[in-house]
């Protein structure tokens, strides 16, 4: 299925830091189609200090604690923007009636929210592999229309997808040190077995793999591996590049971000 990212203004979004593609699924009529809408958000990061609190021995017993103890350490984008704005006044959250964020302004709430995480929060991106497998977190932080990625999902990205994809996270200071792990595009996924794993969304893709081989499950894993999470939905319209779509697909990643800056607070 060919994609492409919507535009940099509207496709990033300004609620989930993340990028949205579009495909045709069907044509309607000659003028209209129905889409597949594919939305990448930005990382949910947890908040190290916490998470290191109930890991090996110590990890939760019980469904409710594992939940808990995900929702006490997960930092997400919408929650960083807003939270990050009065120590980082780069950052720029468009007031009501106000025009969507240029590019080039994505790119430095991008990068402020990421210095933030670091230096506010000593956020990294080290996941304990166990928590992320036992709980939902893209539901339970982002709203129940996003879930892990799986490798289906990984293997419908073509390369132009990918270098889009790439391209949208692709900031002058990307490169830094607190914001590698932030643009990383590897990421964890719900492997074809069931089982999880990691995959490579970057242009020059790896295949997915499994959790390595002696790896404490219940141990916080710092290999980079980024918690991204993924929304399929469908939507009709007449050219999947114009404002109208952008807009709906803005304000809709606009709405999870509400959602999740509503649970994700301290």
């Amino acid at each position: 299925m060919n994609r492409r990212l919507l535009t940099a203004a509207l496709g990033l979004s300004v609620a989930l830091g993340g990028a949205t593609f579009f495909g045709s699924e069907s044509s309607l009529r000659a003028s209209e189609e129905v889409l597949e809408q594919v939305e990448i958000s930005a990382p949910i990061l947890p908040r190290v200090l916490v998470l290191y609190e109930r890991e090996g021995s110590n990890f939760p017993t019980t469904q409710t604690e594992l939940a808990a103890h995900a929702h006490a350490s997960a930092l997400t984008y919408d929650f960083l923007l807003h939270d990050c704005k009065a120590t980082y006044p780069a950052i720029v959250i468009p007031g009501p009636g106000e025009p969507p964020t240029s590019d080039a302004q994505n790119a430095t709430n991008f990068e402020q929210v990421a210095q933030c995480s670091y230096e506010k929060y000593t956020a990294k991106p080290y996941w304990i592999p166990a928590l992320v497998d036992a709980v939902d977190i893209c539901g339970q932080e982002l709203g129940s229309s996003w879930r892990l990625p799986n490798e289906d999902d990984v293997l419908s990205l073509s390369p132009g997808d990918r270098a889009q994809l790439a391209a949208a996270l692709s900031t002058p200071h990307a490169g830094s040190s607190w914001a590698t792990f932030y643009f990383s595009l590897r990421v964890w996924v719900r492997r074809s077995d069931g089982a999880l794993g990691i995959a490579d969304l970057s242009p020059t893709a790896a295949p997915t793999i499994p959790l390595p081989a002696g790896v404490d499950p219940t141990v916080h894993y710092e290999a980079g591996v980024a918690l991204r999470c993924i929304r399929r939905t469908e939507v009709t319209g007449t050219d999947p590049g114009a404002g109208g779509a952008g807009d709906e697909a803005a304000g809709g990643a606009g709405d999870a971000g509400d959602e999740a800056a509503g649970g994700a607070g301290p």
